[in-house]
């Protein structure tokens, strides 16, 4: 679902490195589909769908003995692909209007290799995470939203409905968020919603879901929002809860204001309510990270020291 294009200068590296490549994830010289072509005469495709495998693989090594755990994170992957290819405009069904499908390609591979690192940090449960995505609507129309929602695909693992349920209505909370504010404008007027979502396992029986969100509705927008979740009681989290006893509102206002420099108009979204907001943070298994909205529309992440709280 990567719709948003990379830098000018990682453009112009990913067009220049363009060459043949000795080695993805899958055989070059079987490569038949547009994508596996332009990953294998891309090197930096090649070397971030390389990286993709070998986090893919280290995941499924730390399953041994767990069958099952094994074959979700098999389908997952393969849904994955499907996913990304629809996202970066290859094959039947992709979506439309993609400018550049290797900035795609690339966005999505090394967002990929990033989930399957994190997904380590509890096999287990992670092997058995799988994203389903909601669509209404089609792109042009007058509406048009594409939500990502993860959910646990092992029905037999403990707490598996009530985190997919506690997950599915945070995003269908942010669908009629959208919808409502889309009401008010004029009928010729477009709106789309693009929601991706990245899980982390930052304790045993916790996951934090990151959702990212861009569209537009009038004028473009960007927002973020996340919802951590403790998966054998399906409750939300708050920073108070995971965090536990100490000062971390004091450390978080000090790490934002480190972040957003001196100017006293961006200072002000470190004394606000966002740093108390359970929407804001997203948490990992050594840091939590705080991601705010500044102005022109820039996501700023503040990072703290994390250990889940006894």
């Amino acid at each position: 679902m990567a719709r948003v294009p990379l830098p000018a200068l990682a453009l112009c590296a990913l067009a220049l490195s363009a060459g043949p490549a000795a080695a993805a994830s899958f055989d070059c010289a079987q490569a038949r589909s547009a994508d596996e072509r332009l990953i294998c005469s891309t090197p930096v495709l090649n070397d971030a769908d390389t990286a993709v495998g070998g986090a893919y693989k280290a995941l499924v090594g730390d399953l041994a003995g767990d069958e099952a755990a094994r074959g979700f994170a098999r389908t997952e992957q393969r849904a994955w692909a499907g996913r990304r290819n629809n996202a970066c405009g290859f094959g039947p069904g992709a979506m439309a209007g993609v400018t550049d499908p290797g900035a795609c390609l690339l966005a999505e591979l090394t967002r990929r290799s990033r989930q399957l690192i994190a997904l380590r940090a509890n096999p287990a449960l992670g092997a058995r995470l799988r994203t389903v995505v909601v669509t209404q609507g089609q792109p042009g129309s007058r509406i048009f939203l594409q939500a990502e929602q993860p959910e646990i695909a092992d029905t037999a693992y403990p707490g598996a409905a009530a985190f997919n349920e506690t997950v599915r209505r945070f995003v269908a909370g942010e669908i009629q968020t959208f919808r409502s504010d889309s009401a008010d404008l004029p009928k010729e007027m477009e709106s789309e919603l693009l929601l991706t979502a990245d899980t982390y396992l930052p304790a045993p029986g916790i996951v934090s879901v990151q959702f990212t969100a861009e569209g537009v509705q009038g004028n473009g927008f960007r927002y973020a929002a996340a919802v951590t979740v403790d998966v054998a009681q399906g409750r939300t989290l708050t920073p108070a809860q995971m965090f536990g006893q100490g000062p971390w509102l004091a450390t978080a206002t000090a790490a934002c204001r480190t972040a957003v420099g001196p100017d006293p108009g961006m200072a002000e979204v470190c004394t606000g309510p966002d740093l108390q907001n359970s929407r804001t943070w997203r948490f990992e298994p050594n840091r939590a990270v705080a991601t705010l909205l500044l102005p022109g529309k820039e996501l700023r992440e503040i990072v703290v020291p994390f250990r889940p709280s006894p």
